[in-house]
């Protein structure tokens, strides 16, 4: 019987280890880029889901235009709306923060003056 990695049972890392690749000569560019693929990706899913929903109620045809427009969502539906806002800003944002923590952490590790004595 073949045993199992000890992680086996365990999600995948939400994001890769080592460093990321550059693309462009400023890495603020690629940045710039994976926000945009991120939000991009986001806002297909948002069309994609929008079309199902109209093709639904076409085929249902039991709502009217107007009454989407006005709309007016409850408590819950609003808590659920902010914290998906939450989730997709901090995706879109994701890179920049990432880029950030690693400039930080390089200029935290030269100004150590252990980590030019290897301790």
């Amino acid at each position: 019987m073949s045993e199992q990695p000890p992680d086996a049972g365990s999600p995948p890392p939400r994001r890769a280890k080592g460093p990321q690749p550059q693309y462009f000569d400023d890495p603020a560019i690629d940045q710039l880029h994976a926000a945009l693929l991120a939000l991009a990706a986001e806002l297909s899913v948002a069309f994609d889901r929008i079309d199902a929903i109209e093709r639904v109620l076409e085929d249902r045809g039991n709502l009217h235009r107007h009454e989407i427009d006005e709309f007016v969502v409850d408590a819950v539906g609003e808590a659920e709306r902010e914290a998906r806002r939450t989730v997709l800003v901090n995706r879109i944002l994701r890179p920049f923060r990432d880029y950030r923590d690693t400039l930080a952490a390089r200029a935290a590790k030269s100004e150590d003056p252990s980590a030019d004595q290897g301790t």
